[in-house]
């Protein structure tokens, strides 16, 4: 492995909830304050989506930001020495019956993921309330980093579908009975970019998670791990993003993309220190 996986996997094997884990997010937030890595992009990215800011209030929000994802590292550390223990995180559960009726029939659903709270913890409190869970990836660059990464994910139960195999994976998955995971909040410039508008501003956006829900007949369902506290999340699932009725395939997914995009615009409008700003979600 690498020196960044080493010392990763050296910090889960001591880390444990309490003073370990307040230390770890600690000294990780106070690293991430010096070093303030993409601070430019995400402040930029913050004047996008919300005009009418000071600069005082993105540098406030910025701060926030890396003081919740310092925790989220603390906590998917801790919980690779226990995964059963993600249920007591999740205090609140809202739409977990939208999952429950779609396995009852048999039938897969595609999650509509954001990067924002903790989606890690939200698949293995999935996993732990018996779903099948797959997700569409994209590896780091470091080899070592990307396989200890993978070792965690299927540690926890989830089932990582690589991004090599994402066009045709997720649909066989979905046919068989299983939950897919997908990422629609980031930047796409690959085939089958969309120019969807993000906070005002066009951007290239993926249409899987759409494509896949018509293809495979199952709902979109946009899926959040809401931060409420340290180890204290709640989950919000549905309403299913909905399918037009008429229009050609391509129509439908171009008008479900949009609609998935208002979703992850008012999810982050509830709680702008709880999604990744470090992206270059705006790159062209």
């Amino acid at each position: 492995m690498s020196f960044q996986a080493d010392l990763l996997d050296g910090i889960r094997k001591w880390i444990r909830p309490g003073w370990r884990s307040s230390l770890v997010t600690r000294v990780v937030y106070v690293l991430l304050l010096i070093v303030r890595p993409r601070r430019g992009v995400a402040l930029e990215n913050m004047k996008i989506a919300f005009p009418a800011s000071t600069s005082r209030w993105r540098s406030k929000n910025l701060s926030r930001v890396y003081s919740h994802f310092a925790s989220i590292l603390s906590e998917y550390l801790v919980v690779q020495n226990g995964p059963e223990q993600v249920v007591e995180w999740f205090k609140e559960t809202r739409g977990m019956e939208l999952l429950e009726r779609q396995r009852e029939e048999g039938k897969g659903a595609v999650l509509l993921m954001s990067h924002f709270g903790n989606w890690e913890l939200m698949a293995a409190f999935l996993v732990q309330r018996g779903f099948q869970i797959y997700g569409v990836i994209q590896n780091p660059v470091d080899p070592g980093l990307a396989a200890l990464i993978e070792r965690y994910r299927k540690n926890i139960g989830g089932k990582p579908i690589p991004k090599q195999f994402m066009l045709r994976d997720p649909i066989k998955r979905l046919r068989e009975g299983n939950m897919v995971v997908v990422a629609g909040d980031q930047n796409w410039g690959g085939k089958g970019a969309l120019r969807i508008s993000f906070f005002g501003r066009d951007c290239g956006t993926a249409g899987g998670p759409a494509g896949f829900s018509l293809i495979a007949d199952v709902p979109l369902l946009p899926a959040v791990a809401f931060r409420t506290g340290s180890f204290s999340y709640r989950l919000e699932i549905g309403p299913a993003i909905k399918k037009p009725v008429t229009g050609t395939r391509d129509e439908k997914i171009i008008e479900m993309t949009a609609a998935a995009c208002k979703w992850n615009e008012s999810i982050i409008e509830r709680a702008p220190e709880q999604w990744l700003w470090m992206h270059r979600r705006w790159r062209d």
